[in-house]
């Protein structure tokens, strides 16, 4: 029994799970580690997390996918993940075995963030006028990196190159973004398309040249760079997004909770900019419902761009 409590809504609380957890910190766990956007995005959100919810907000990066699949429903845990084990591979692999709409429960997005395709600095192209012209000249010279087999960046080249005729080289020993970067720096790898926080420092510190932003519109971050759209490759018009979800399992005032609380933090004037100095957006869901209908929409979406490019994963 609980013991009596001085108002029938304390009483409420502390019979609750929600409430027994209140003392806890939330822990955050993410798919990708520290330096990626998800990461990224969540660590900046992570003071005013503190401050709406009156609790400590911890993390544990890089866990993978399946760790969070797997987390507890314990009224205190979250989980970050992106568009690619949360849409695109659900859409296009029968044996990826996670439906995000079954094993986890969708708060709310957190952030859209651009892909960029860029080129090492020393190979003297500028524009992706220039690389066409370049590719044209001499085909298969170029090398190039979609992260991983099984990267919504290897959806955004296959769009690319089949759109637009592009005669380049994959790489695949290359893997990751990290290593891409290090690869295109040290002139060890012409081309590759990753999200904005990694090519940023490379673009700033002049290693490398942004030609093309997937992304519904121009960037501030790169305001004369063009969109895929503009150029028109219309099958992917947009990056990717990263989002919070709650452990299957967990109850709904959790979930409301949660998003509520990354709505306040997201909302933050200091948040915004320092979220938008990494070249993403905030883009909170208006509802825990809408997020989830959004997933069912990207998955349609890059399921059918998926068949479109002719991509196949195993």
């Amino acid at each position: 029994m609980c013991r009596l409590a001085k108002t029938i809504t304390l009483g409420f609380l502390v019979c609750s799970g929600l409430a027994f957890a209140q003392s806890e910190p939330i822990r955050i766990l993410t798919t990708y580690p520290a330096t990626g956007s998800s990461s990224t995005a969540t660590t900046i959100l992570a003071p005013k997390l503190q401050e709406h919810l009156g609790r400590e907000v911890v993390f544990d990066y890089g866990v993978g996918l399946q760790a969070g699949v797997a987390a507890p429903a314990d009224e205190r845990t979250i989980f970050v993940s992106t568009i690619g084990n949360m849409a695109m591979l659900p859409a296009i692999l029968d044996s990826f075995g996670v439906d995000p709409l079954a094993d986890l429960r969708p708060v709310t997005r957190i952030t859209a963030v651009p892909d960029v395709l860029i080129a090492h600095s020393g190979l003297g192209i500028d524009t992706l006028d220039e690389l066409l012209e370049y590719t044209s000249a001499n085909p298969g010279e170029l090398t190039y990196s979609h992260i991983a087999p099984r990267s919504i960046h290897r959806l955004e080249f296959a769009a690319l190159l089949g759109e637009l005729g592009i005669d380049v080289t994959l790489d695949e020993s290359v893997r990751g973004s990290a290593a891409a970067m290090e690869a295109v720096a040290n002139g060890d790898l012409d081309l590759v398309i990753t999200t904005s926080p990694y090519v940023s420092p490379l673009i700033r510190s002049g290693a490398a040249v942004p030609l093309v932003v997937v992304h519904p519109q121009r960037i501030p971050m790169l305001p004369d760079v063009p969109t895929m759209l503009e150029r028109g490759v219309d099958g992917m018009p947009s990056g990717s997004w990263g989002g919070f979800f709650a452990p299957a399992g967990s109850s709904d005032e959790f979930v409301q909770q949660m998003f509520e609380a990354a709505r306040f933090a997201m909302s933050d004037p200091g948040v915004m900019e320092a979220i938008e100095s990494h070249g993403m957006e905030v883009w909170p869901s208006e509802s825990p419902e809408e997020f989830e209908q959004f997933i069912r929409d990207e998955m349609t979406r890059l399921g059918d761009a998926a068949e479109r490019y002719g991509m196949q994963v195993e």
